[in-house]
């Protein structure tokens, strides 16, 4: 027995809207996940660029700090005034409120004079390679982690102090103790949330400056893709997964001046959630409407069989009265079945009307040329019948100008004459197509690259040689590419044509270019 009309549109109908609701749902899902991977991304990166720029500005105010204090020391480095350098070291700690530690020393990196907690180092040398680098080269520096004498793990900050006559004799320095409260805390803590987003820092070689975590200050990390471009001095977003293998959505800024890296992230998973809770309140919400649907669906499912169900009688009964045979028509259900058998009669006078517009959808109206359409499937037919061809792409040069000057109808009247000519000279050889605006295509199966390039560059010559409709010549750059000698499929095919076609026009215009050319004058 077959389904009847009724039941089949209603099931169709909760099908659809089972399918719709799943698809919506689904579509809404990943539209709402990838706009809150993006914003967020977005505000990560826009935020760690900030608390890099802070970080930068903050070293270069202490950088400035120590600077003007190594003016007001040379007088006592000359007069070894240690108490003097002591008293400016233990100044200097209290009044920045961002340094662990100041030291002081002469040109021969002796410590001359200390804050109060270090001062016992007072007469021994300094061990940073940075320091040292101040002495020599007279200019300040901030160094890589390093552990000191005092088995801190520090950065340190160092300025060199100069006479009257600009020579060093000494350096004032400050040191950041990153396993300790310290200004990066300062600058940086305050700014994770309680949704589980939190910032680092890491310097050139990887190793975590700052955590939220202070246990983890000091290990180095290297297996985690934000790392690897911070390592390379870039900025950016990405979407990973940390060296805890966690996923995270990371915004990442390098500060120039130290070569460190500053990144924001927040855990995918807390930074998609409202995106579940989104379509729990939509299925919710869209409850009453799909019971409401199912009461209109089935009245005009009722509706719609009726009128069908009494055509289907009289497809009948005319089909009996005028002989037909009945026709195997593979229908299944009894509407469909009897309006088929009637309505087959009628499918043959619309063949012609059909094939009518097929030749029209192939075709360009203003040149006469088959289109892109016609292209692609003349072009499958032969890669099917594994019959070798060549493709060449040409463009009129300097189209714009004739649109410009002469108007667009002249333009028009310019495509169609340079369409005849395309025809007319590559006979029964070529197959000539309007690839969209001024870009022409013509196919020459059975002809190789050489071949094509030469009967191109013929009609090039002739073409260049004649006044086109608006009075004077117009010209046109080709390239050509062969199949299966250049590409293996058509549209590599086409992207080698088309490379072809832009080096003939970066190098002059109004020539023909093939692949094996390009090659040569890429080497």
């Amino acid at each position: 027995m077959k389904i009847s009309l009724k039941h089949l549109l209603l099931a169709i109908a909760w099908l659809s809207i089972t399918l719709t609701l799943a698809s919506s749902l689904y579509a809404g899902y990943r539209a709402d996940q990838q706009t809150l991977e993006k914003t967020t991304l977005e505000t990560n990166f826009a935020y760690a660029q900030k608390l890099a720029k802070m970080t930068e500005d903050y070293l270069l105010r202490t950088e400035t700090i120590l600077a003007y204090s190594a003016t007001d020391l040379s007088t006592y480095m000359n007069y070894a005034d240690f108490k003097q350098l002591n008293y400016e070291a233990e100044r200097l700690l209290h009044q920045t409120e961002s340094l662990s530690s100041v030291i002081i020393t002469d040109k021969g990196g002796i410590i001359q004079g200390a804050s109060s907690e270090i001062r016992t180092l007072v007469g021994q040398p300094i061990s940073d390679d940075v320091g040292i680098d101040t002495l020599t080269t007279g200019k300040p520096a901030i160094s890589k982690p390093f552990y000191a004498q005092t088995g801190n793990l520090v950065v340190f900050i160092s300025t060199p102090i100069q006479d009257a006559s600009g020579h060093v004799i000494g350096l004032i320095g400050g040191s950041i103790y990153l396993k300790e409260e310290n200004v990066l805390n300062d600058l940086l803590g305050q700014h994770f949330y309680e949704d589980g987003s939190y910032v680092y820092v890491v310097d050139e070689d990887g190793m975590l400056m700052y955590h939220l975590d202070g246990k983890r200050v000091g290990e180095y990390v290297k297996q985690n893709p934000v790392i690897s471009e911070l390592r390379k001095g870039h900025s950016g977003s990405m979407r990973l997964l940390n060296s805890k293998n966690q996923d995270m959505l990371a915004g990442y800024a390098s500060i120039p001046l130290t070569r460190w890296g500053v990144v924001s992230q927040r855990p995918t998973e807390i930074a998609l959630a409202s995106s579940k809770v989104m379509v729990k309140e939509m299925i919710l919400k869209s409850l009453p409407f799909i019971l409401l649907s199912a009461l209109i669906i089935l009245y005009f499912a009722s509706k719609i069989a009726k009128p069908l169900e009494k055509l289907a009688s009289y497809a009948t009964d005319q089909l009996e009265r005028d002989g037909h045979a009945t026709l195997k028509s593979g229908a299944w259900y009894h509407e469909a079945i009897q309006l088929e058998l009637a309505l087959t009669d009628s499918f043959s006078r619309f063949q012609d009307k059909v094939d009518h517009f097929i030749q029209e959808s192939s075709t360009d109206a203003l040149t006469g040329l088959l289109n892109r359409r016609a292209l692609n499937e003349q072009a499958r037919i032969l890669v099917e019948q594994k019959v070798s061809f060549s493709l060449v792409i040409l463009d009129i040069d300097r189209f714009k100008r004739v649109n410009d000057t002469y108007g667009h109808n002249m333009g028009d009247e310019v495509l169609k004459y340079l369409a005849e000519k395309l025809t007319k000279q590559t006979n029964d050889n070529g197959l000539c197509y309007r690839f969209g605006g001024e870009e022409f295509v013509i196919l020459f199966p059975l002809i190789d690259y050489k071949q094509a390039s030469e009967l191109i560059n013929e009609i090039r010559v002739d073409v260049s040689n004649e006044d086109s409709p608006i009075g004077e010549p117009i010209t046109f750059s080709a390239g050509v590419a062969s199949m299966p000698e250049h590409a293996e499929h058509f549209l590599r095919l086409l992207e080698l044509a088309d490379e072809c076609l832009y080096q003939a026009k970066e190098t002059g215009r109004n020539k023909v270019v093939n692949v094996n050319d390009r090659a040569i004058t890429s080497r």
